[in-house]
């Protein structure tokens, strides 16, 4: 029998806190699911209490982690050793992009629900979520990424990508290239199952500490949810581009387990809609420390030490509250 556990989450651009509590099952299926990256331990909260919560309600809740943890944060040269496999397998055009990811590990406990309401107050276009996991392990975040909306038969996706630290500072042909890799691929896999998506114009946007293009992709359907998920999952934008080809080099340039970063989450067919979020700017809490997962995708014209930095800008969105 599943654990019963519970979660927080607030919307992007919604102003209702929700709280579901109940029992977890495993794999995908009506609820709020969380899918780590390998789908190796994806589960659904099956809700048997769900309701809109208020911040003061909120402040008492009890959500905590008893697991002392020995997490290790990615050292500069396996981060390195990862860059390096990457434009080579590029350079040979093995790939076009491929998305390497760091772990940054604090020594500290944590109060979970405080930082859920500072990330809920600060970042209101980011999906906010904590949430307790089968492990023992509680995760949080504040992500900007849509996988997929869906409310009568009418889908909602994004292709986000590119990043800069300030709007004073242009855009380069690098993110440009980024973002048009990602918009085609998804177009691609929408093609595969006979939809033809309604692209928005390119805009910017602010996600935490930087910035991202963006564009909205619309379109009707009378595929499943899953289906559809199952297609666009994962987006160029946490895997690369060609996707099987970049997950095989991921494989290699990275040594350690993304866990539940670049997975899935959120509610499935709850109240008859649909709102999955790809798991970025996020974070496990152990009793004794958090682990920050950070990345950024790598192009033939990437330079290491802007990806680091990066990387460390894209943390700060959490970090900047601890």
């Amino acid at each position: 029998m599943g654990k019963n556990l519970r979660v927080l989450y607030r919307l992007a651009n919604s102003s209702e806190i929700n709280l579901i509590e109940g029992l977890e099952e495993a794999g995908i299926s009506e609820g709020f699911v969380f899918a780590d990256f390998s789908r190796e331990k994806t589960f659904t909260l099956k809700p048997n209490l769900q309701k809109i919560i208020s911040r003061d309600e909120i402040a008492p809740l009890d959500f905590s982690s008893i697991k002392k943890t020995d997490w290790q944060s990615t050292s500069r040269d396996d981060y390195d050793f990862g860059f390096t496999i990457i434009q080579n397998e590029i350079e040979h055009k093995h790939i076009h992009k491929a998305i390497l990811s760091r772990k940054k590990v604090i020594d500290k406990k944590v109060n979970a629900v405080q930082l859920f309401l500072d990330l809920e107050e600060n970042y209101n276009e980011s999906h906010v979520f904590l949430i307790e996991t089968p492990d023992d392990v509680l995760w949080i975040g504040a992500t900007p990424e849509t996988l997929l909306t869906e409310f009568d038969g009418d889908f909602e996706t994004m292709s986000l990508a590119g990043t800069k630290k300030d709007l004073e500072t242009d855009w380069t042909s690098k993110e440009y290239e980024e973002q048009r890799i990602v918009t085609n691929t998804i177009v691609g896999e929408l093609f595969k199952l006979g939809i033809d998506p309604v692209i928005s114009d390119l805009e910017t946007v602010k996600a935490g500490m930087v910035y991202h293009l963006k564009n909205k992709i619309n379109f009707r359907s009378d595929k499943s949810v899953l289906e559809i998920a199952e297609a666009l999952h994962p987006t160029p934008a946490i895997s690369g581009s060609p996707k099987i080809q970049a997950i095989s080099t991921i494989k290699i340039a990275e040594n350690h387990n993304r866990d539940y970063y670049c997975g899935i989450g959120g509610p499935l067919s709850i109240s008859g809609q649909t709102h999955l979020f790809v798991n970025l700017r996020c974070a496990a809490i152990s009793e004794n420390q958090i682990c920050l997962f950070v990345g950024g995708g790598i192009t033939k014209d990437s330079i290491l030490n802007k990806e680091w930095e990066e990387c460390e800008r894209k943390a700060q969105s959490l970090l900047s509250y601890l």
